[in-house]
C-alpha cells in the first residue's frame, strides 16, 4: 500500500491533534523502515520530565554523527525523530532579551541548524521526523516564519493537525450566543498563571468591539474617520474600526447585545483582573474562572436588543 506521505529527508508534524500527529509520524515511520530494522536504526529525542522542550541545536552534532554511521544493515534507512525542539517554538531558540557575545552565538547556532538540515541532511539519505505538539494555554505554537521552520520545508515536508483556537472559540461563541460552548472553550485555554489571562483577553477584546459597534451604530458615526478617532483609542490593537475588515464585518453588521449589558459585563471583567491579579493587603480574593464564566454568562443570557438601528 503506497504511502500518503513523500519520501523525503525531514518531516515537521506540529499541532494540537496528538493523536493525529502521532499518526503522520507512525505513517512516515513504515514508509521509511522495515520493522525488522528499526531497534538498530530508530532513534528518539524527547523531552524529560522537568522540560517542555529539548534544544536541537545541543542534539545536532550527535544527531549529525549518527546518520553519517554505515548501517549495521546494508541499504537500510535511519530515522531520528525529536519531539518539541525549542526551535521550533517561536522565541524557544532564539537569545531573545539576550546581548552581545549571547545573542550572537544564538545567531550562529540558529545558521548553522539551518546549513545542516538544507545541505547536509539530504545528502546522508536518512530521514529526521520533527514533532511539535503545541499548547496554546501555554503560548507554545511553532512559528511558522522562524528559520528552522521555513528549512524544513525547503527539503522536506511541514504538516499541520490543529483543532480552532480556543481564542476563536471564545469570539465565536459570544457572538452567536453559544453559552455551553463558550464555557467549555473558556475551560479548555484556562490554566492558573498562563491561560487564564488569555482567556481574560479574549473575552475583553471581543466585549470592547461589541461596545465599539454598537457606539458607531447608536451615533451614526459610518465611515466617518475624524468621528471615529474621537470616539476610539488610537491604539490599532484596541480599535475595531483598525482591524482587518474581516473582522470589523463580524461586529457592524449585527446587533447582538444591548449597550448596557454590555458595560455591566466589560465592568465585571475588573473583578476578574482583580481576582487573576490580587493587591497586596486584600483580605479575600474569589475564584477568578468561576467570576468570569457568572460574568460571560449572564451576558449571553441577557435579553436581546428590541430593534437593530442603522445595521451596516
Amino acid at each position: 500500500m503506497a504511502s500518503e506521505y513523500p519520501h523525503l529527508p525531514i518531516y515537521l508534524f506540529f499541532g494540537t491533534q496528538t493523536e493525529a500527529v502521532l499518526g503522520a509520524r507512525d505513517a512516515v515511520v513504515a514508509m521509511v523502515m522495515d520493522p525488522e530494522t528499526r531497534n538498530e536504526n530508530l532513534t528518539e529525542y524527547y523531552p524529560s520530565n522537568q522540560q517542555d522542550t529539548v534544544k536541537l541545536g545541543a542534539l545536532l552534532d550527535e544527531i549529525a554523527g549518527d546518520l553519517a554511521m554505515v548501517s549495521f544493515i546494508p541499504g537500510a534507512d535511519k530515522c531520528v525523530i525529536v519531539t518539541n525542539a525549542a526551535e521550533l517554538f517561536g522565541s524557544g531558540g532564539k537569545a531573545e532579551g539576550k546581548k552581545g557575545e549571547k545573542a550572537e552565538k544564538g545567531k550562529k547556532a540558529e545558521e548553522h541548524l539551518v546549513r545542516w538540515i538544507e545541505r547536509d541532511l539530504p545528502q546522508t539519505g536518512h530521514h529526521v521526523i520533527l514533532l511539535a505538539f503545541e499548547d496554546e494555554s501555554n503560548q507554545r505554537e511553532v512559528d511558522q516564519r522562524g528559520p528552522i521552520y521555513q528549512a524544513v520545508q525547503k527539503v522536506g515536508l511541514t504538516r499541520g493537525f490543529s483543532d480552532t483556537k480556543a481564542f476563536f472559540r471564545i469570539e465565536d461563541a459570544i457572538l452567536s450566543r453559544r453559552t455551553a460552548e463558550c464555557i467549555q472553550a473558556m475551560r479548555d485555554l484556562w490554566k492558573p498563571g498562563k491561560g487564564d489571562m488569555a482567556v481574560y483577553n479574549a473575552v475583553v477584546r471581543c466585549l470592547r468591539y461589541l461596545l465599539q459597534a454598537n457606539i458607531a451604530r447608536e451615533r451614526k458615526l459610518g465611515q466617518d474617520a475624524l468621528a471615529l478617532a474621537t470616539f476610539f483609542p488610537g491604539d490599532a490593537q484596541r480599535n475595531l474600526f483598525k482591524a482587518h475588515p474581516n473582522v470589523r464585518r463580524k461586529y457592524e453588521t449585527r446587533v447582538l447585545y444591548r449597550t448596557a449589558d454590555l458595560l455591566k459585563a466589560y465592568a465585571g471583567m475588573l473583578d476578574v483582573y482583580r481576582a487573576l491579579r490580587p493587591r497586596l493587603g486584600d483580605t479575600y480574593v474569589p475564584d477568578a474562572q468561576g467570576l468570569l464564566e457568572q460574568t460571560v454568562l449572564e451576558l449571553l443570557t441577557s435579553p436581546r436588543p428590541r430593534m437593530v438601528v442603522n445595521q451596516v
